[in-house]
């Protein structure tokens, strides 16, 4: 059945200010070549860029480290909770002190290659270590926010912010766009599956909240899909105001 709600989301996007949308390319491959093709290019930070540097966002992860990250032994045992599932990254008490050195130093790394931007990755883990560490729930809401906050003091370009909806209202003025990975399909158990209401309605309020906060919104999709199924959701995202593309689950 359909939701009594779709029609509202539907006609409150209608009445938005259209922002322009841009195009981009997400790439963690050693070397990048930027050309006219993107508008936004989301990079390594260990990227060797060919061309318009201002248009690189370099990664950060603000609540993971690299299980080969020579950052590792700086942070005390107490500091990384487990492994990530499906992904060679260690998930990280983020209130430890040591690592708001680590997310210093990664910023000074990127500031001495020339970045301009960063794309804070993870953002969305803030809320799983919330529930983790429930006594630190709100020490560690407040961390999370704040290390977005000191990144952009240090880089005071442009920072795109991958969903990390629960402390959005905290540093929405540092943040110029969202990624929404995930827009039209979730990964369970048996594998992908397209989006159904309520999952597919909360997003679309999120977009409405940041079409309304004039944000740029980028989406990405890793489902295996046909290319008339590309199309298909490429024209339903441009028409709510996304800019959307397909990616391999591994970016390569």
């Amino acid at each position: 059945m359909a939701s009594s709600k779709r029609p509202f989301v539907v006609l409150n996007l209608i009445g938005l200010i259209v922002m322009p949308l841009a195009g981009f390319e997400i790439t963690y491959r050693p070397f990048v070549e930027i050309n006219k093709g993107d508008d936004i290019y989301i990079v390594s930070p260990y990227a060797e860029v060919q061309g318009d540097i201002s248009r690189a966002f370099a990664y950060v992860s603000l609540c993971e480290i690299e299980m080969h990250s020579g950052h590792l032994s700086s942070l005390p045992p107490q500091a990384i909770l487990h492994k990530v599932a499906d992904w060679t990254a260690l998930l990280v008490d983020i209130s430890s002190p040591e690592w708001e050195d680590v997310i210093e130093k990664e910023v000074e790394f990127l500031r001495s290659k020339g970045f301009k931007n960063v794309f804070v990755d993870t953002a969305d883990d803030v809320e799983i270590l919330g529930n983790l560490l429930p006594e630190k729930r709100e020490l560690i809401h407040g961390k999370g926010a704040g290390l977005i906050r000191m990144i952009k003091k240090a880089i005071p370009g442009r920072l795109i912010m991958n969903r990390g909806f629960g402390i959005y209202d905290d540093v929405r003025n540092d943040i110029c766009g969202v990624m929404i990975e995930s827009l039209f399909y979730q990964k369970e158990n048996s594998g992908w599956v397209e989006r159904t209401d309520p999952g597919m309605e909360w997003l679309l309020d999120k977009v409405e909240m940041l079409r309304r906060d004039k944000k740029m919104i980028l989406a990405v999709d890793y489902a295996p899909m046909s290319e008339e199924k590309k199309l298909e959701l490429r024209k339903k995202a441009k028409r709510i105001g996304v800019s959307w593309k397909w990616a391999r689950e591994d970016l390569q």
